[in-house]
């Protein structure tokens, strides 16, 4: 059937050979198919049934958090009950003390620069702001004067024709 076609009469045209590659890649996707399904999955299913968590595991987590004291306060008074006191024979030959101030806080310089950023931040909304509403104006610095400044590097660009 296909030799009656074929040979110097009936040279293989584009179409022809088109479809004979269009013919060779089905049958390579098809082996690809039928390759996949055969093999085994590579992943083991769930049992059917099995608790998501056992209640011993989640005893033994709840002994484990209460096994921490720290987490029963509040952050502050857990680094001060999880913090090492110094009292070796070295700390108290010299008398070593580490004060600890009474209110962990901010200083009133902090405060002070914190609001001098928060204000140089308004600022800059509140121009933006304006700067949107009414529009960008590209012509406001120009002046009918003159005919405007260039710098010798761009009149040169111009002059060389870029």
């Amino acid at each position: 059937f296909g030799s009656r076609l074929s040979g110097p009469r009936f040279p293989p045209t584009a179409a022809r050979v088109m479809a004979r590659s269009l013919m060779a890649k089905c049958l390579a996707l098809a082996a690809a198919a039928v390759a996949l399904f055969a093999l085994p999955s590579a992943f083991v299913p769930a049992r059917q049934g099995a608790p998501a968590v056992s209640p011993a595991v989640a005893a033994g987590v709840a002994a484990g958090s209460m096994a921490l004291p720290a987490w029963a306060y509040d952050m502050p008074d857990a680094q001060i009950l999880l913090a090492r006191v110094p009292g070796g024979k070295r700390t108290k030959e010299l008398g070593l003390v580490v004060p600890i101030p009474e209110e962990d806080g901010l200083t009133d310089g902090q405060i002070a620069a914190l609001f001098v950023v928060a204000l140089v931040g308004l600022i800059a909304a509140v121009d933006l702001a304006k700067t949107l509403y009414f529009g960008i104006n590209p012509t406001k610095f120009k002046t009918a004067k003159g005919k405007g400044s260039i710098t010798p590097f761009m009149k040169r660009l111009i002059e060389n024709g870029y």
